[in-house]
């Protein structure tokens, strides 16, 4: 597998002018760096990549390059919803050092499940580099059903399942039917049950600002549903709305990045912006 433990989905900071804001990038993966976090993933959903532009993600990938050592994998999201697209920019990833990629199932198409596999068969004959296949039906409206991963797990460079179904018997089918084939939680709030499942680890969006708790929840059973109760409302409002809008405002917050997405996201609503605040102070109490 390319990864066991945490890996933090990370946020693509931008100036108020709307450029990436580079010395928040290094500010951002020095902190996961010092929570010892096991990978990060830049360019992801929570990285906004729909609108980073080619030339920014170049800059990107080679800047995390050089900050992120040899010990923590460094993990590029390069699916789109054009195979041959997310050939060429897995491709990149890989001739730009990245350690592998994650590849969302293409959105918007909405193929079926031979043309799911065929995608991910293509993928694998033309690239060199180890993926994860990201399922998230709830932002894709495609699912990859249990006995379709099954044969796509069988594909060169397949080493993982980020799985973000909120469908629980979804979720078991898929750790029934993928006998050892590892699988990690892409639902901060769903993470006690895949740790009860003896996940392979968790693709996080809440270890942006509190990487530490989300490590220490994967040492042992008692210590993950700690986490779980802890943290339930506070990993519930970061999908209050459409991530990354609100982990940014907790950033913001906590003076690591400006508050500021790329449209058509736009800045928290104030009503959420009071539940999150009033949820943070109980965090810093308990």
């Amino acid at each position: 597998m390319i990864f066991k433990g945490v890996c933090t989905a990370l946020v693509t900071p931008f100036t108020k002018n709307n450029k990436i804001d580079f010395d928040a990038f290094e500010r951002l993966i020095k902190c996961q760096l010092d929570s010892n976090v096991d990978a990060i993933l830049i360019l992801g959903t929570t990285g906004e990549s729909s609108t980073i532009t080619h030339e920014e993600r170049k800059e990107i990938i080679k800047l995390a390059r050089n900050l992120i050592p040899i010990n923590c994998k460094l993990i590029v999201g390069t699916g789109t919803n054009d195979t041959e697209k997310t050939i060429q920019l897995t491709n990149q990833a890989m001739l730009l050092g990245a350690d592998g990629c994650l590849i969302v199932t293409p959105y918007y198409n909405k193929c079926t499940q031979k043309g799911l596999y065929k995608h991910f068969q293509e993928i694998s004959k033309h690239t060199n580099i180890p993926y994860i296949v990201y399922n998230v039906p709830t932002r894709t409206g495609v699912n990859i059903e249990p006995k379709t991963m099954q044969k796509i797990s069988a594909l060169k460079n397949v080493e993982g399942l980020k799985e973000a179904s909120l469908n629980i018997d979804h979720i078991v089918s898929m750790f029934a039917t993928l006998n050892n084939f590892p699988i990690y939680c892409g639902n901060d709030n769903l993470s006690h049950i895949f740790y009860g499942f003896n996940a392979s680890g968790i693709i996080s969006v809440t270890s942006n600002a509190y990487p530490n708790e989300v490590k220490k929840s994967l040492e042992n059973l008692q210590q993950s549903y700690s986490y779980f109760k802890k943290f339930y409302n506070f990993n519930n409002l970061m999908f209050c709305e459409t991530n990354p809008i609100p982990i940014k405002y907790v950033l913001s917050k906590k003076n690591l990045i400006k508050n500021t997405l790329r449209q058509p996201l736009y800045e928290l609503e104030k009503k959420h912006k009071k539940l999150i605040d009033i949820e943070l102070n109980k965090l810093e109490i308990i």
